[in-house]
């Protein structure tokens, strides 16, 4: 139990589990996350984020982000982060042996953030999702850390209060960082209660005044004053069928927490080790459900993969093999490829609703309308096609795959210009920009398009009934 409870076996174990559940069985999936993400240089973007509390992780960690694009690649920069968020903790905290795999946990429930994502990437409008939390909570850390070292209670008090200033760049993480530096100032300055107790009443009052102030002062602050202490978190709504979204966060604050909890214990608990094991292979069983995903759901993300291909051989394999009933997403996709195949149906039935099927039950309807984007592209409905990722990008913001299609419809209807334009936001990427140099040359040489293998499968005045 003294090994298996130690920091570095926990340490070990929790990075083979991590590259097992993301890159080994989910690597596909977060290389659609990262085409259904976006960062754009220049001082466009970043000017948007700096009216967000928090905007500054979601503007890091969509920087980040582009890097799933290599999902090993991505996944060891995210594990990464996680394990130094881990020393950091147990760095802070120094929890009793055999308890100091504790300072894991956050880490744990930030991978669970990671796992529980499905359908409900494609309406997620925080950019940065993946990466940004992990971000904000090493950056509560390293707030409670340096308040640690600095020696003498006025200076700990000034510092906590001066760091409520954080509140624009780090949202909600500022505000965890002071409260963990508050906990940590109570934990070793018990002779100066007085002092103490005073410093903290001051800091806790400019935590509730500093973010009232950046929303009536602060020209363009975007957030919503009902929520405005946990802005910064992802933008999940506040009701029933996103509380399984909300579960990792809330595992992520109470694990955050209950560090300093353990590490005011004088001496180690009996049962530290045994305590300490169980919650964290019950965090384990949490995560390695979480990432369970269904069948239709990786079927769909791989048939979204071979559409950009042109696979239709094997769409068609997919959807001849595959075990439980198709959703109708699936069917739209099955039916196109047939069409291409030479062969599919006038009409896709729709599937009558299972609200058993996913915790969100609209997002059979979104993902739907997000495969539509290529469907009605295949088809020769350009238009619509057109429509949908314009709008999608309006209400869920920009991203690559929707910038992909549009830049594909403008150069169909001769409009050139403006596929330069949304090309040029590609190019500006670190790895789309293949992708946008090949498709640059269709459009500063129309000419070439009738060579393109592509361009050529696409019908011009396709048959109504062929539309979904």
């Amino acid at each position: 139990m003294r090994h298996l409870t130690s920091l570095r076996a926990i340490i070990f174990a929790f990075i083979v589990f991590s590259f097992i559940m993301l890159p080994i069985r989910n690597g596909y999936i977060l290389r659609w996350y990262d085409e259904m993400s976006l960062f754009m240089t220049g001082g466009s973007f970043l000017h948007h984020m700096l009216h967000y509390p928090g905007g500054m992780l979601q503007y890091a960690g969509s920087w980040l982000t582009q890097f799933m694009y290599y999902p090993w690649l991505g996944s060891a920069i995210l594990i990464s982060l996680w394990v130094i968020a881990g020393l950091l903790s147990d760095r802070i905290w120094r929890l009793p042996e055999g308890m100091r795999g504790l300072s894991m946990l956050p880490s744990l429930f930030l991978l669970v953030s990671v796992l529980v994502l499905d359908e409900a990437w494609v309406s997620i409008n925080y950019p940065g999702y993946l990466f940004a939390p992990t971000l904000g909570i090493i950056s509560s850390l390293f707030i409670a850390d340096a308040a640690r070292i600095i020696s003498g209670v006025l200076w700990r008090g000034i510092f906590l209060t001066a760091c409520t200033l954080l509140f624009m760049p780090l949202g909600f993480y500022a505000i965890l960082g002071i409260i963990l530096g508050i906990i940590g100032l109570m934990q070793q300055f018990k002779r100066h209660k007085l002092s103490a107790s005073t410093i903290i009443l001051i800091t806790l009052v400019a935590i509730i005044i500093v973010p009232q102030l950046y929303y009536y002062l602060y020209d363009g602050f975007a957030g919503d004053s009902r929520l405005l202490y946990l802005e910064g978190l992802p933008d999940f709504l506040m009701k029933k069928h996103d509380i399984y979204l909300w579960l990792p966060f809330a595992g992520i604050i109470l694990s955050t927490l209950i560090q300093p909890a353990a590490a005011m214990t004088a001496k180690p608990l009996r049962a530290g080790r045994i305590i300490t094991c169980c919650v964290i292979l019950a965090s384990g069983c949490y995560g390695a459900v979480a990432g369970q995903k269904s069948e239709q759901f990786r079927a769909t993300v791989l048939m979204m993969q071979h559409i950009d291909t042109m696979r239709w051989d094997k769409i068609a394999y997919i959807m001849n093999h595959i075990k439980e009933p198709p959703t109708f997403t699936m069917k739209i996709i099955g039916n196109l490829a047939r069409i291409k195949l030479g062969g599919g149906n006038e009409k896709v039935s729709h599937n009558p609703t299972d609200r058993n099927a996913s915790p969100r039950h609209k997002e059979e309807f979104l993902m739907s309308a997000f495969v539509n984007v290529p469907v009605y592209y295949h088809l020769g409905n350009t238009h619509g096609s057109y429509r949908w990722a314009m709008e999608h990008t309006v209400k869920y913001g920009t991203r690559a795959f929707y910038l992909k299609y549009m830049v594909r419809n403008s150069i169909m209807h001769g409009e050139y210009e403006l596929a330069s334009r949304y090309n040029r936001l590609l190019l500006n990427t670190i790895f789309h920009r293949d992708w946008a140099r090949h498709f640059q040359r269709y459009i500063d040489n129309p000419e070439l398009i009738k060579e393109s293998r592509e361009f050529n499968s696409i019908p011009e005045n396709p048959a109504e009934t062929l539309f979904v």
